[in-house]
């Protein structure tokens, strides 16, 4: 079974969001065509991309339906077929890094420092230890080629 490609648009100048949004969902949807997937998969996007085809450009939802879709097929590339966008990990262990390394050595920190604004000084640390967990992550992804082409934030 073929993945659907998006119906071509033009947007006006005014819209540089929306044209912005709807060519990184190009991207990512002819991305996608060029890789095997499985077919409920890509049942599932099809139906997603023909209900973003179907919606009239001058709609005043149109930049949130596409970002709606667009969350929605990534969401289901990452649950079902653990496929991600690059630096995905690394984005995400930044902010874990300081959560659950960083506040927590500047806890023991300004204990041991007696001093309530060493709480501070963890979270540089968990962010560096967050950012080499998810590029490690990162890595891993691409050499067992689970991870996509672009960059989505």
């Amino acid at each position: 079974m073929e993945l659907e490609g998006l119906k071509k648009r033009c947007f006006f100048e005014k819209k540089k969001a929306i044209s912005k949004e709807y060519e990184l969902l190009e991207d990512l949807v002819q991305e996608l065509q060029s890789r095997e997937l499985p077919p409920e998969v890509v049942v599932d996007l099809n139906e997603e991309i023909f209900r973003l085809n179907a919606v009239i450009d001058n709609h005043l939802k149109l930049y949130f339906y596409i970002k709606l879709v667009k969350k929605k097929v990534l969401k289901k590339l990452i649950k079902d077929l653990e496929i991600v966008p690059k630096n995905y990990y690394r984005n995400l262990w930044l902010a874990l890094g300081m959560c659950v390394f960083g506040l927590p050595l500047g806890i023991v920190l300004s204990t041991i420092l007696d001093n309530i604004s060493a709480i501070a000084m963890g979270l540089p640390i968990g962010l560096a230890i967050g950012v080499f967990v998810g590029s490690e992550m990162d890595k891993r992804a691409q050499e067992n080629n689970r991870q996509l082409e672009l960059e989505i934030n």
